[in-house]
């Protein structure tokens, strides 16, 4: 089954630039010389069939639109580095889990942190004590947030030197836009990609560029309902 999806060049390294791919939802995928980084896959976003198979995998926690094992099972090759949770961990054979007692990854090419990913207000969807992830990654001499499920988090708002920032914009379940707009402004990353928006209304998030432009954050904005 055909999908389409959005891709945006950023600037790598020397090796080459950064394509993120922008499936929809959750699901996120980047590319730098010549390896495959895919967040969230889910098969209800893209046709993995018909794409790269995966270098690495990061999947924040269990929900079904995060945790999808059929996509895992077609990216998955012998040396794929998977990286989760211990909930979705458990349900992986090989799985890198970070969490409370081991938040980094290291290998040659790719640096992985944990950053805890919760609800301050609507603590019903998404607990802190569940151990869901959000995902610092460094590639290409470039720093990737990624926040997974999450509202305004006190451990949001200490990170810094963030190049690429996604973020999810998703009502009732993560974070409003007013949320998403103070991350930004404290976190100050070159670009912003609202995603996971579905729940939002349209027009709020078209406003995000506006309610940023006294900024230097860039605000790119796809199809990620």
């Amino acid at each position: 089954m055909e999908r389409n999806f959005v891709q945006d060049r950023r600037l790598g390294d020397n090796r080459g630039d950064i394509i993120f791919a922008l499936f929809g939802h959750a699901t996120i995928g980047a590319e730098w010389d010549g390896k495959h980084i895919y967040f969230d896959p889910c098969t209800s976003e893209a046709d993995f069939d018909a794409l790269p198979k995966a270098d690495a995998i990061l999947i924040t926690h269990h929900h079904d639109d995060h945790f999808d094992m059929a996509a895992v099972e077609k990216l998955r090759k012998s040396d794929t580095i998977i990286i989760t949770n211990s909930v979705v961990g458990a349900e992986i054979e090989g799985a890198e889990v970070l969490g409370a007692t081991n938040r980094t990854f290291v290998c040659s090419w790719l640096s992985v942190e944990a950053v805890p990913a919760y609800n301050v207000e609507r603590t019903q969807y998404h607990p802190r004590e569940r151990g869901d992830n959000g995902y610092i990654v460094e590639l290409a001499g470039r720093r990737i947030y990624v926040g997974g499920d999450t509202e305004l988090t006190p451990e949001m708002l200490t990170v810094s030197d963030i190049d690429y920032l996604f973020l999810p914009v998703n009502l009732p379940y993560t974070m409003t836009v007013g949320m998403a707009i103070e991350a930004a402004r404290t976190i100050k990353p070159k670009v912003f990609y609202p995603f996971h928006t579905i729940g939002t209304p349209a027009e709020e998030i078209a406003q995000i560029p506006s309610l940023l432009s006294d900024t230097e954050v860039e605000v790119f904005i796809a199809p990620m309902e």
